[in-house]
């Protein structure tokens, strides 16, 4: 049986304004693939817009209930159990390596999606390439390495997190403006 791990949840200020910001952007994601769904030749980024909305959505949920930390939890007692908890070093490798590939193979597949209007698209993927550099600290420094770079007294990965939702959202508001 696992535990519930201790600390579950990022319930600071920031954390709950950063909650409420996944799923906000997540609508004005929503509502710019509505409104280029409506113009024919606008349809294609309408992909991009609905995938980048469902990141978004998954990203806001793992900010409360921090699966992350339940997969830790998972593979630690897994580990110990099979008897190779000590050598876990290259399990965690692997798995960093695994979610580096996942991550550039999703933004990849976003700037394929949006190939033909990249133009319009470049502040939200921009946002997703910012929200990929987040994970990947977050997954880095998550037990192998802890990479606590401030800037401002903020986290870099905290930064990189606001900077990714914050671009997303812009661009969702000025491309829904600019094809109605």
């Amino acid at each position: 049986m696992i535990a519930t791990p201790r600390g579950v949840g990022d319930l600071t200020i920031l954390g709950w304004v950063v909650f409420i910001a996944y799923f906000s952007v997540a609508a004005l994601c929503y509502r710019a693939a509505t409104v280029c769904w409506q113009d024919q030749e606008a349809r294609k980024s309408c992909r991009v817009w609905i995938a980048i909305a469902g990141i978004l959505v998954l990203l806001g949920v793992n900010k409360q209930l921090d699966l992350h930390v339940w997969l830790n939890a998972f593979g630690r007692k897994l580990a110990e159990a099979e008897g190779w908890y000590q050598n876990r070093e290259l399990a965690q490798v692997v798995l960093f390596g695994g979610v580096a590939v996942v991550v550039v193979a999703a933004c990849l597949l976003l700037i394929g999606l949006g190939w033909g209007d990249l133009r319009t698209l470049s502040g939200a993927l921009l946002g997703v390439g910012s929200l990929a550099a987040f994970l990947l600290i977050r997954a880095i420094s998550f037990d192998v390495i802890d990479l606590r770079t401030y800037i401002g007294g903020f986290k870099l990965h905290e930064i990189l997190e606001v900077l990714g939702i914050l671009l997303i959202g812009v661009s969702a508001v000025f491309y829904s403006r600019s094809v109605e």
